[in-house]
């Protein structure tokens, strides 16, 4: 091409476009790659390196777990019935494992031997409607019932026990006879030796008299064999 005043026909105009070379940023693959390189960084902003794979989300989504309280079933307490079904006899009383099967594992026991029989106190201090301290007491000689003792119970009285109730409990009586007329107990005791039974009723709440004031009521074989009392007015 002539490049003296005269100027170039077109088809050597034509001719010098075509061996012009083209700038990098006018050429299709230079915005391929920074279209890739945005779309490549947006993501690595993202992530990070790991060990089980090249990249990893970094937001983490927490889910929220939910907590359940355990229900903790409360243990029956030995009730009335339980001791009443208690079965007393040297040889054939309720065995001491049919006891603690029915009662479950008692609170405390203790031990002792006098003239080669082994005796066995079993203590259950969960009582059904008992008051704080309340206690049943089994005693076992050669592994079957012979003696035994609930302490504790709560008794709803209409009115105070005074000496007039106290006075009222004759000699003779029996068992029914004193319950009607005086009321429920806050304790029994049961022993059985030979062929004699004797029971005892403790009557401690709602009782006239100073702190602590109660009276003891004893049968023998179902009637009433002899009282005392402590601190009554």
């Amino acid at each position: 091409m002539d490049f003296n005043n005269n100027l170039p026909t077109r088809a050597e105009f034509r001719r010098s476009l075509k061996h012009k070379k083209k700038h990098f940023y006018k050429r299709w693959w230079f915005w391929t790659i920074i279209v890739i390189l945005l779309l490549a960084g947006g993501g690595i902003g993202g992530m990070k390196m790991t060990k089980t794979g090249p990249f990893s989300q970094t937001t983490k989504v927490s889910k929220s777990k939910k907590t359940t309280k355990k229900k903790v079933a409360k243990k029956p307490g030995v009730t009335f019935a339980q001791y009443s079904g208690i079965f007393l006899n040297e040889t054939s009383g309720t065995p001491i494992k049919t006891v603690q099967r029915l009662l479950g594992r008692p609170s405390s026991t203790s031990t002792s031997t006098a003239n080669n029989a082994k005796t066995e106190v079993n203590t259950w201090n969960n009582i059904e409607n008992g008051e704080l301290g309340s206690s049943l007491k089994v005693t076992f000689a050669n592994g079957h019932a012979i003696a035994k003792a609930i302490s504790g119970l709560k008794a709803v009285r209409s009115e105070k026990l005074g000496l007039d109730a106290y006075s009222s409990v004759q000699n003779g009586m029996e068992e029914s006879t004193v319950l009607t007329n005086v009321g429920k107990p806050n304790g029994y005791s049961e022993s059985f030796s030979s062929d004699k039974t004797s029971k005892s009723f403790t009557y401690s709440s709602g009782v006239s008299g100073s702190t602590g004031a109660n009276f003891v009521v004893n049968f023998t074989n179902g009637t009433v064999s002899g009282k005392s009392q402590t601190g009554m007015k």
